[in-house]
C-alpha cells in the first residue's frame, strides 16, 4: 500500500512539474514577443486607439497567438496521458553520515 501510494504521489508530482515547465516552454515566448513587437498591433492599447495597420497585425497576431496556445495546450494534455500509462517512483535524494569510530575530525585520538 505504501508503496502505491508513493507511485500515485511521484505521478503527480511528475504531471505538476512538467505542466508548469511546458507551460512556460510556450507561454513565455508568446509574452516575449509581445513585449518586443506588440508595437506593431498596439499592445495594450484599445481597439479605437488603434491605427488600419494596427488592426490588420492584431487579427494576425491574434490568430497567432490562438494557435499556438492551442497547439501547446494540446501537446500538454498528450504529455499528462501519455505520463499515466507509467508507473513512476520518485528517486529521492539519500544521504549518510557515518561517524569514523576512534577518529577525531579524520585523526586518530
Amino acid at each position: 500500500m505504501k508503496e502505491e501510494m508513493l507511485i500515485i504521489g511521484s505521478k503527480k508530482r511528475l504531471k505538476n512539474i512538467t505542466d508548469k515547465k511546458f507551460n512556460t516552454c510556450f507561454i513565455f515566448p508568446l509574452s516575449e514577443f509581445e513585449t518586443v513587437f506588440g508595437s506593431m498591433w498596439g499592445h495594450g492599447l484599445s481597439e479605437e486607439e488603434l491605427n488600419v495597420e494596427q488592426k490588420m497585425n492584431r487579427a494576425k497576431w491574434e490568430q497567432v497567438r490562438m494557435n499556438v496556445l492551442n497547439k501547446g495546450n494540446a501537446q500538454r494534455r498528450a504529455l499528462q496521458t501519455e505520463i499515466d500509462l507509467y508507473d513512476v517512483k520518485l528517486n529521492r535524494y539519500h544521504m549518510e553520515f557515518r561517524t569514523l569510530g576512534g577518529k577525531n575530525n579524520g585523526k586518530e585520538e
